[in-house]
């Protein structure tokens, strides 16, 4: 099982905060995403209830590794990340989960601080963690973590709850001292995309598009690259977003 590269796009720094081409409804790239975000709580209550929220991932955290794979499937994307990464850095990840991503990544690091706001989330990493890396966590949503200093900044999958992207990818910029690498599967049936209702017409984004949107709203420069991955459940898709934060922004 791998990771295929497939693309690579990039963003040069740019500070207009117009609508993007492609954006919809006329709204900025970050008032189309706490629409969307808005909307589909009200039709799936997981994005704004943290208690339906922990009863999902209290059903699914076991064996959570083997229904979604895709840190096992992502090997050339992880080669890339670390290849990004300098010797013994410090990471932050948000939303780590069972820790599949973090296990990869951790023999770069010299500490690991996550912050997962799931309490069977957090005990299924606990349990399948083994490795000789220190391991601080926080049982806090990422908009809630408090101020902290890092080199590096890494999220997989992890935005869906997130209702202003805005403020969540500055927090990201502003403790990154190095580097921010986020990962986000495309397309169905793997991930659903940002979609938006007004007036009986939809919009849709997909999620790595929405999130690059965002950027390129706040003016910070990106590089994403996208990757085919050879899952076991299926083929299909994920996109590498990663940037040298600019803490001016």
């Amino acid at each position: 099982m791998h990771a295929e590269l497939i693309a690579v796009i990039g963003m040069a720094m740019q500070t207009d905060t117009n609508p993007v081409p492609g954006s919809c409804f006329g709204m900025s790239p970050s008032e189309f995403w706490q629409a969307a975000h808005e909307q589909s709580g009200q039709r799936l209550h997981r994005p704004i209830d943290d208690e339906a929220e922990e009863a999902f991932w209290r059903d699914y955290a076991d064996g959570y590794d083997q229904k979604s794979p895709l840190a096992a499937c992502s090997t050339e994307l992880i080669a890339d990340v670390q290849a990004s990464l300098g010797a013994k850095w410090h990471m932050v990840e948000i939303g780590a989960g069972s820790g599949a991503f973090t296990r990869r990544l951790a023999p770069m690091l010299s500490r690991i601080t996550i912050v997962e706001p799931s309490a069977a989330m957090r005990a299924e990493f606990q349990r399948l963690w083994d490795g000789a890396v220190a391991v601080d966590t926080m049982g806090s949503k990422w908009e809630d973590a408090p101020s902290m200093d890092a080199d590096f900044v890494f999220g997989a999958n992890a935005f869906y709850r997130i209702r202003n992207i805005a403020a969540a990818l500055l927090k990201m910029n502003d403790i990154a001292r190095h580097r921010v690498a986020l990962v986000q599967t495309i397309g169905r049936p793997h991930a659903n995309p940002l979609t938006l209702t007004v007036d009986g017409r939809t919009c849709e984004r997909e999620r790595a598009n929405a999130l690059c949107d965002v950027l390129g709203q706040l003016g910070i420069g990106y590089q994403r690259r996208d990757y085919r991955i050879a899952r076991p459940d299926g083929p299909g898709m994920a996109a590498l977003i990663d940037w040298v934060p600019n803490r001016s922004q």
